[in-house]
């Protein structure tokens, strides 16, 4: 069965009723109407991806005065133009208008069932295209709301860089980016550690339920393996060389070391850590 809906207009019910039993009859699901504005007004309720309309409608709308109308309010719907006066001039005109395709009078069935079918398809690529314009365009807008995003947060770290370099202790001046990834990631245990001169570290300051050793031997380069404070997932990611950032969590987190919002707020908590 195909289930694209077609939509035939035409003013003589004789031929309204023929087409649409010869259609379905061959698995189309289609519908009629008897003018111009009528096609219009179901259009509307509706969506078709073809429709098939004979030229010449006494007292309404003709068939290329629908087709205008059609591709000005529903672009993404063919058109197929049936008429008995199918010259040249009217060809060509039809095309003008945005005629997928005309048919002369009389025609055979499986010649309106040629047309149907490549227009058909025509219409369903036409949607697959439509598709991922509209997916390329969300990704795009969801692209430009992350650097929007990414951005402010770049101009609040730096504001609050600039107004904690004077902050009565290191500690004081680390507060507000810790309080920063708390509130972004939700760590259980949070501790900063700075590098002394000699290659040890020394705790700066911790947050969390569990105590955190004061400092930690670091006496060669290399990975430095997480303190091992009883949280089932623990992160131990260096500063620089200006130091380690310790995080636990007591449940599997969504915590991922290379998101670019971390890895904008540990350059800021490195920045403290060398100049303060």
């Amino acid at each position: 069965m195909i289930q694209d809906p077609i939509l035939i207009v035409d003013d003589e019910i004789e031929i309204r009723t023929t087409l649409l039993e010869a259609l379905a009859d061959q698995g189309y699901s289609a519908e009629a109407v008897a003018s111009g504005e009528a096609a219009l007004a179901r259009m509307a309720e509706r969506a078709f991806p073809v429709v098939l309309t004979d030229f010449n409608m006494p007292g309404g709308q003709t068939g290329l005065e629908l087709i205008g109308a059609i591709r000005h309010r529903f672009p993404d719907t063919l058109c197929i133009l049936i008429t008995a006066y199918a010259t040249l001039d009217t060809s060509v005109e039809a095309l003008k208008r945005g005629a997928y395709d005309l048919i002369q009078k009389p025609f055979r069935l499986a010649e309106i069932e040629a047309v149907l079918n490549r227009a058909l398809d025509h219409a369903a690529l036409l949607g697959k295209v439509r598709a991922y314009q509209d997916e390329l365009e969300d990704r795009i807008l969801s692209r430009s709301r992350d650097l929007q995003e990414t951005h402010q947060e770049a101009l609040a770290l730096c504001d609050l860089s600039l107004g904690n370099l004077e902050s009565a202790s290191l500690a004081s001046s680390l507060d507000p980016f810790l309080d920063r990834l708390g509130s972004r990631w939700h760590p259980d245990g949070l501790a900063c550690y700075r590098r002394k001169a000699d290659g040890f570290l020394s705790l700066v300051a911790s947050r969390g339920p569990l105590p955190l050793p004061p400092q930690l031997d670091r006496p060669h380069p290399g990975p430095l393996r997480a303190p091992g404070l009883g949280y089932p997932e623990e992160h131990f990611l260096p500063l620089g060389n200006a130091g380690w950032l310790y995080l636990g969590f007591s449940d599997r987190s969504a915590f991922v070391e290379t998101d670019p919002a971390f890895l904008l707020l540990a350059r800021h908590l490195e920045l403290m850590l060398r100049v303060r």
